[in-house]
């Protein structure tokens, strides 16, 4: 026990040392920058470039590959200048000039490569309100004129892309497991011999279960050197979305005045298995950390008719006990989802088109 505590002590000892000593070849290689001993640098750097700088000394090797690069430039060594400068963006892909101190040969240097990610990976989350858009009201008895239907809220998670096409477009993909709901209240006079007639009130709650593939872009609208684009980066989004029925169901009640109820029941509901949408939306994004969190607000409008003519009374429980027939309609939708989006860089230099 006493040896590998020993051990560990020694090997933390060592890694601090080595830290120290990459801190002191730094300010070395620096001091001899500014000397203009230039060819005496790679000789300085290259072990503390190979292994010897720490995680929590990314800054201090960005320098050193800032150092490097810039020695490179001066030496008139252009492959050398530019491996040194596809390190430094790989050690800090969020790596800026300086233009009021970095020699314009640098910044130069510098914009012959990659500077955005290549893409954007991450989860989402969140919710949304639906409604039916009834087409064509269809029943199996005489409804009364106050019949509704009722926004509810359901809950859609899961995975997105984002590929930046340019500075102020973006395409961007989901793959999203997403819930439906709502609610039908339909009121029926029954026949009475009192001057106010009775009503039976039917209640059902309709879930749907999707699978969804949103595929659109993003623009970005405000001026890019804006401080407001800078902080929250708003944007204005479109686009269509493929959807593939899991399961539908209703939990069906008939309420009955002055008589007994038909007690609360499950029924499983025959609704088209593809749904085509198109949706439109705004968001912001914020950096935080290596990646952008996302706020999106949508509103998607359905285009198929999940239900038809031959479905309307397929599902005999729900005719003969409740009295109810599927109207035709299609599903519209009020979202709002936030997600985390992780840049993915793979730096390279760019080859110009003559």
């Amino acid at each position: 026990m006493r040896i590998s505590l020993l051990l560990l002590t020694l090997l933390a000892a060592g890694q601090f040392a080595a830290g120290q000593d990459c801190a002191q070849k730094l300010r070395l290689a620096r001091a001899t920058y500014e000397q203009g001993r230039l060819h005496e640098i790679p000789n300085q750097l290259e072990q503390c470039l190979a292994s010897g700088f720490t995680k929590e000394e990314k800054q201090l090797k960005v320098e050193a590959y800032k150092i490097l690069c810039l020695s490179y430039i001066y030496l008139e060594e252009p492959e050398k200048a530019d491996q040194a400068m596809l390190n430094l963006k790989k050690a800090d892909p969020y790596f800026e000039p300086n233009p009021q101190i970095d020699p314009a040969e640098f910044i130069a240097l510098f914009n012959t490569f990659r500077k955005d990610p290549i893409y954007r990976i991450g989860l989402r989350v969140g919710g949304n309100f639906s409604r039916p858009h009834v087409i064509e009201q269809i029943s199996a008895v005489n409804l009364a004129p106050d019949s509704k239907y009722k926004s509810s809220f359901a809950l859609q998670l899961g995975a997105g892309v984002d590929v930046p096409f340019s500075k102020r477009l973006t395409l961007h993909g989901e793959l999203l497991y997403v819930q439906h709901r709502f609610q039908v209240t339909q009121n029926v006079e029954r026949a009475t011999t009192t001057t106010d007639p009775l009503l039976n009130t039917f209640v059902g709650a309709e879930t749907q279960n999707w699978i969804s593939l949103p595929l659109g872009a993003e623009y970005n609208f405000l001026n890019l050197n804006s401080k407001i684009h800078q902080k929250i980066r708003p944007y204005v989004t479109g686009g269509v979305s493929v959807d593939y029925l899991l399961s539908a169901t209703m939990t069906a009640e008939r309420q009955r005045q002055d008589a007994a109820s038909i007690p609360e029941s499950s029924v499983e509901l025959t609704r088209e298995k593809i749904n085509l949408s198109a949706y439109a939306g705004a968001g912001m994004k914020m950096r935080i950390a290596s990646g952008v969190f996302v706020a999106e607000v949508r509103y998607l409008q359905g285009f198929t008719n999940l239900t038809s003519d031959e479905s309307a009374f397929e599902n005999q429980k729900l005719l003969w006990d409740y009295g109810y027939a599927d109207p035709i309609f299609k599903l519209n939708s009020f979202s709002l989802s936030i997600s985390y989006m992780q840049d993915i860089f793979k730096p390279k230099k760019l080859i110009r088109k003559k």
